[in-house]
């Protein structure tokens, strides 16, 4: 008698206090699948939310896979091995255009914090013809700003030989072993490349205005399952990002990024200043301002990829759950 006259009050008082507002509905432990491209400044939130709890007081379990590529994240989710990908907004467009049943559910990352970082021969727009670069993908945003930068710079595209890679981390590796002259990456290897003696030949920061860069994505059926899971996972990356950003967190999250990205202490304080100081590469709260998804829609409009003119933001993005 005694057990049942207390469960019904522990109820109440549950509902009433959610109602006030005192706590949020409780999540069932839950195990998410999350996919990642490589270990750069990039996932910083993420590394956050792991670390400090933020996750665990959600009641999540993070299963993180370092997949690669950013296409792969796309191609992963779909096919149901990733719950949660975090890829560039580029991929989403290309994939949902392609049929892809997902959606863009928030934003890590609105800056665009990619270096071409080159050899230590190649110092000048004029350096890099005839040799040959490693872009992510074809047809993509940095594909399309190193294209800008060459003709504001007099070399012609065919004048360069240009192949592809999805990681940053293999870009990267590629420069090292001379096996390019050229590569994009992003932090820290930007800022471990000049250390290493290699010239930053173009920061595309300088280039681009509110233009997205990184974010989250799920199967629409997914999402339709796994909504408390999916806004637990949000909460936990917007209060890693808000983390971040409060200076009294500094020395914590350059320790962290060394940890992570194994890079030393030089490194990581040159790129705690350029994303979070500089840039502030991370969006607040994870949201996509009309403008920053706005720009990357109408490039790929110009590029043919997007074939309707009047396609709107809500086609591939769903910010219900940020709410």
């Amino acid at each position: 008698m005694t057990i049942q006259r207390f469960v019904p009050s522990v109820v109440v008082a549950t509902v009433l206090a959610m109602a006030l507002g005192a706590v949020s509905p409780v999540l069932a432990q839950t195990k998410l699948i999350v996919g990642q491209v490589s270990r750069t400044a990039t996932n910083w939130p993420h590394f956050v939310a792991e670390t400090q709890g933020l996750f665990k007081a959600e009641n999540l379990t993070i299963q993180t896979e370092y997949v690669g590529n950013v296409a792969t994240i796309a191609q992963q989710v779909v096919g149901g091995s990733l719950d949660i990908g975090n890829t560039t907004f580029e991929i989403v467009v290309q994939a949902v255009e392609s049929g892809a049943p997902i959606m863009l559910i928030g934003s890590t990352s609105i800056k665009y914090p990619y270096t071409m970082l080159s050899a230590k021969d190649v110092k000048s727009p004029a350096d890099i013809k005839g040799k040959k670069v490693m872009l992510p993908v074809p047809k993509n945003d940095i594909a399309n700003f190193f294209e800008s930068w060459l003709q504001a710079n007099g070399v012609k595209s065919a004048d360069v030989d240009k192949i592809y890679d999805g990681s940053s981390t293999n870009r990267y590796a590629a420069l090292t072993t001379g096996a390019v002259s050229a590569a994009a990456v992003t932090s820290p290897l930007d800022f471990m490349g000049e250390a290493a003696g290699f010239n930053k030949l173009v920061d595309f920061a300088s280039f681009v205005k509110a233009y997205g860069f990184v974010g989250i994505i799920a199967r629409k059926d997914w999402l339709a399952r796994n909504r408390p899971a999916t806004e637990a996972y949000l909460r936990a990356v917007s209060k890693a990002t808000d983390w971040l950003y409060d200076p009294a967190n500094k020395e914590a999250a350059i320790a962290l990024l060394m940890r992570e990205t194994k890079q030393d202490r030089s490194v990581s304080e040159k790129t705690y200043k350029y994303f979070i100081e500089d840039l502030k590469v991370f969006s607040p709260k994870l949201t996509i301002p009309d403008p920053d998804f706005n720009n990357v829609l109408k490039a790929f409009q110009d590029m043919g990829v997007v074939k309707a003119k009047d396609a709107a933001k809500d086609r591939y993005v769903d910010l219900s759950f940020l709410k």
